[in-house]
């Protein structure tokens, strides 16, 4: 083996290089600002620096050169941009999309605080100190001897890295989030909200406390900022553990810089493991069912599980083949619960409802057909601290003994035969319908309407009328059985070329348009190219309502017509002769508030408003939509006296007086 010379790092500099988003994001302005300062300042005694080479097709530029341009010359609006440079940066050889440069990069940011920096460390003395930090090489010593082995060199960024992050913590984190965003976009996979990690550490505990169980494995699909937060949770009481995977490696060196302990997952007590899915953004239904019941297999007899992921995988209508692997892990007897939580507890995605699974021990040699399962449907419910030890209390009564679930009075819960379960043809839990249909429920929000009309008195237009009696009333309905009753139609969208999209003719609504309707109308198309490359699609209608399923339901109505929707949106077109109670602007709403997915639009639950009801509805929220432009445009004018009234005080141009000063409030003596 060919030895490695301890030549000084000091003695090759590292040259850190950032591209114009970069350049942008280091002096805190937007990308085109970056390219104008290029073009603007290309000669002269200060010139914008030149580029040293190019990366991908793109010009990449001195970090260190940029930085001293900008504090120099005042640009920007980074007060701290010399310091800052590097967390902007990258070497030369460093590539952000890279899983195995991140986990390098990460090996040396932990090993600089055994060191107290790198700087001028030799590779000899950084595999030796590798050695000694990680002898059983449990999160860094294959990466540092990989990274040495490579004859790469970034201990100089490592150590700016670390500046300009403020701590070794921060710059894992930095390291992660750019990680991150070279990939593709979350959705599902994205970053969970606090409650629902409140919740998952309150059965976790719980779950310990009631088996005497000491130890909590991190199991696939945890992301580092999670199993910190746990970690810091349950530290008192459970130690943490990892899977001896890559993502096991990087959490054990966050932990390091966090001062946080976990031990590697080989230990034969019992345990409780806490998972989630989908474990990578893009994993389909199938994937996450399949990563599911992996958990559950994993399961040694004493382990318990708590498993979290979109309600669509593990608690919605499946797949014929994903329903097979969800039948076998309810047959096992290892799923204790199934619960669908909020929406919004997913960041990226905060339509999709969220659901969890409980695994555990099955319930003896109890047969299948006498086996029971807790089932929870929470998506209407706020995840208060009150709600949360309500829904723990019915997991653990649920898991227990036959006297444990008669004397416990279920606040959430309803325990439903496993066999029931597997005999169903659809979900584990029904698919829930709009609050209200009951008298005692139509009263509520008759109440809660008297409520908001007093709340916003002032704002509401005078012709909204109403009588105090109820009124008609018709059941909601699964889109699939309103479209088989006739009641509406499915429209696809055009596969249309981004080749023919122009300035002018047929408006064109992406998929994209539909989350920020503001946007539509800056593509278009010829309308002769479009009849002659697509003679058979159809234009919208007016009150035709487009959509899409993913990467979260959305939904707009096209008030005017004439428009193509580019696949993969879609058009709800709904039938005048015979509407169902089907009104545009409800169902739009409707359709936000629905699971995202492929085929997930078929189990989409529509409210249908009384035939008599409709107009008199589009009337008033019409009304209201203008109201609320007219709110919109006196906050704006209010927006722009505020900006006047501070720019001409602070140029002189007037002067306020005090209305609390005596002086100039009282009365001129006469």
């Amino acid at each position: 083996m060919t030895a490695i010379s301890p030549t000084p790092v000091a003695e090759r500099p590292q040259a850190l290089q950032l591209t114009l988003s970069g350049i942008a994001e280091l002096a805190h302005v937007q990308r085109p600002v970056a390219s104008m300062w290029r073009t603007r300042f290309a000669t002269g005694d200060d010139a914008f620096p030149a580029p040293i080479g190019r990366r991908g097709g793109k010009p990449v530029f001195d970090a260190r050169a940029v930085a001293d341009w900008l504090a120099r010359t005042g640009h920007g609006n980074n007060p701290t941009v010399l310091a800052d440079a590097a967390a902007s940066a990258a070497p030369a050889d460093f590539d952000w999309t890279d899983p195995h440069h991140i986990a390098e990069l990460d090996a040396l940011v932990v090993l600089s605080t055994h060191l107290g920096g790198l700087a001028g460390v030799t590779p000899d003395e950084l595999r030796e100190a590798a050695r000694e930090a990680d002898p059983a090489d449990g999160f860094l010593l294959s990466e540092v001897t990989r990274y040495i082995d490579r004859s790469a060199l970034w201990t100089d960024f490592v150590d700016a890295l670390i500046d300009a992050a403020y701590s070794p913590a921060g710059a894992l984190q930095l390291t992660h989030a750019r990680h991150a965003a070279t990939r593709a976009a979350d959705g599902s996979a994205g970053p969970l909200a606090s409650d629902a990690w409140e919740v998952t550490v309150d059965i976790v505990a719980a779950l310990a406390r009631r088996d005497h169980i000491d130890r909590a494995v991190i199991d696939r699909g945890i992301d580092e900022e999670a199993a910190v937060r746990m970690a810091r949770q349950l530290e008192e009481d459970v130690a943490l553990a990892t899977a001896p995977t890559h993502l096991g490696r990087a959490l054990r060196r966050r932990f390091h810089v966090e001062d946080l302990w976990a031990d590697d997952d080989n230990n034969t007590t019992a345990a409780v493991r806490v998972a989630r899915v989908p474990v990578a953004p893009g994993d389909g239904v199938d994937r996450m069912v399949a990563d599911a019941e992996d958990v559950a297999l994993a399961l040694d007899h004493a382990d318990t599980a708590v498993v979290l992921g979109p309600a669509r995988a593990l608690i919605d209508v499946l797949s014929p083949a994903a329903r097979r692997i969800r039948d076998d892990v309810l047959r096992s007897g290892r799923l204790r619960a199934a619960i669908r939580l909020p929406r919004g507890l997913i960041t990226a995605a905060i339509r999709e409802p969220l659901a969890l699974w409980v695994l555990g021990p099955p319930a003896g040699q109890v047969p299948l057909d006498e086996r029971f399962t807790a089932i929870a449907d929470l998506i209407d419910v706020t995840l208060t601290p009150a709600v949360r030890d309500d829904l723990v209390s019915d997991v653990l009564a649920g898991m227990g003994t036959v006297a444990d679930v008669r004397s416990r009075t279920f606040r959430f819960a309803r325990l439903t035969r496993t066999a029931s379960l597997l005999a169903r043809s659809g979900a584990l839990l029904p698919a829930r319908t709009p609050r209200g249909t009951t008298s005692s429920m139509a009263a509520a929000l008759a109440n809660r309407l008297d409520a908001a009309a007093q709340a916003a008195a002032q704002d509401l237009p005078n012709i909204i009328k109403m009588r105090s009696e109820p009124g008609p009333a018709l059941e909601p309905a699964t889109l699939r059985e309103l479209i088989d009753a006739g009641h509406v139609r499915l429209i696809p969208g055009t596969r249309v070329s981004d080749s023919i999209l122009g300035d002018t003719g047929f408006t064109v609504v992406t998929a994209r348009d539909i989350e920020h309707p503001p946007g539509i109308g800056t593509r278009r198309v010829d309308p002769l190219v479009f009849a002659r490359q697509h003679p058979s699609a159809q234009l919208t209608r007016p009150g035709d309502v487009i959509f899409r399923t993913g990467p979260s339901a959305a939904a707009w109505v096209d008030a005017d017509g004439s428009k193509v929707v580019a696949f993969p949106a879609r058009v709800l077109r709904i039938t005048a002769a015979d509407p169902g109670g089907l009104m545009a602007e409800v169902v739009a709403a409707d359709i936000a508030t629905q699971p995202a997915g492929p085929g997930a639009w078929k189990r989409w639950m529509l409210r249908r408003i009384a035939p008599a009801s409709i107009a008199p509805l589009r009337q008033a929220l019409t009304h209201l939509a203008d109201a609320r432009i007219e709110l919109g445009r006196r906050i704006a004018e209010l927006d722009h006296y505020a900006d006047t009234l501070t720019a001409a005080v602070a140029a002189g141009a007037v002067t306020l007086t005090d209305p609390n000063d005596a002086a100039t409030t009282a009365p001129t003596p006469q």
